[in-house]
């Protein structure tokens, strides 16, 4: 990846990253706590017609499923559901006034025909909608840190540890860890410990490419199993919605 090993000006560099770390970890920490907040948690059509009825519902939308093959994209996956000779399944995805999204599976006996526990339902919710119940903040979060991270990543300081696009691939971590990673151990953050000698050329060698990119593929693998795990805990703390 091309870029500029150096910015001018050695002394605002001290001045100005210093504050620029404290401004993306601080960004890092609203992304994380807005993300876990608004992610969309599996509800009852009790819970549903329960918020309907007591006007916390700020938004919602109806979605359906027809096989397995098939899915709603909802945050940073997508709703699965049973086919076959199972019911005709419509999910509805609400928003409630404290920004906490939930989703609810009602059954349709008859394609087309709701349900008189739908219909019921449908009266109570309001009738405009809304707007889409899955708050844009997070998603927009992600997208300023990951663009800020990447402009520092060309046009600042060559890495020592590992080139850029070692750290191009591993910002590509599950939960914005990479850029953790990037942000305490790596320059323009701090002079990292230069790694150990190449056996040939007897000079340091950075990790390259392929190494970050392995590494994405190693650690993206070993997250998706930690949270699978983790979903054995209660839904409101651990979304089944996280990938």
């Amino acid at each position: 990846m091309a870029g500029v090993d150096a910015l001018p000006g050695a002394g605002a560099r001290s001045r100005v990253f210093p504050v620029l770390r404290l401004v993306l970890v601080g960004l890092w920490v609203v992304w994380a706590a807005a993300a876990w907040w608004t992610a969309p948690r599996a509800a009852t059509i009790e819970q549903a017609r329960a918020d309907a009825a007591a006007d916390r519902i700020v938004a919602h939308r109806w979605a359906d499923s027809f096989g397995d093959a098939d899915g709603t994209a909802l945050w940073f996956t997508a709703l699965r559901f049973t086919s076959g000779d199972q019911p005709i399944r419509q999910v509805l995805i609400w928003r409630t006034g404290f920004g906490r999204v939930h989703h609810a599976q009602v059954e349709v006996p008859i394609a087309g025909v709701p349900s008189e526990a739908e219909q019921q339902l449908r009266e109570l919710l309001p009738q405009d909608g809304g707007g889409d119940p899955v708050p844009y903040l997070a998603p927009l979060l992600a997208t300023v840190l990951a663009l800020l991270c990447l402009a520092i990543l060309i046009q600042g300081p060559a890495p020592g540890l590992g080139t850029r696009w070692f750290w191009f691939f591993l910002g590509g971590l599950p939960f914005g860890l990479g850029v953790l990673l990037w942000l305490r151990a790596e320059r323009p953050w701090a002079e990292p410990a230069p790694p150990a000698p190449d056996r040939k050329t007897g000079q340091p060698k950075r990790y390259g490419g392929l190494t970050g990119l392995g590494l994405m593929i190693l650690g993206g693998i070993v997250l998706s199993i930690l949270v699978a795990l983790l979903r054995a805990l209660p839904e409101w703390l651990v979304p089944s919605a996280l990938p």
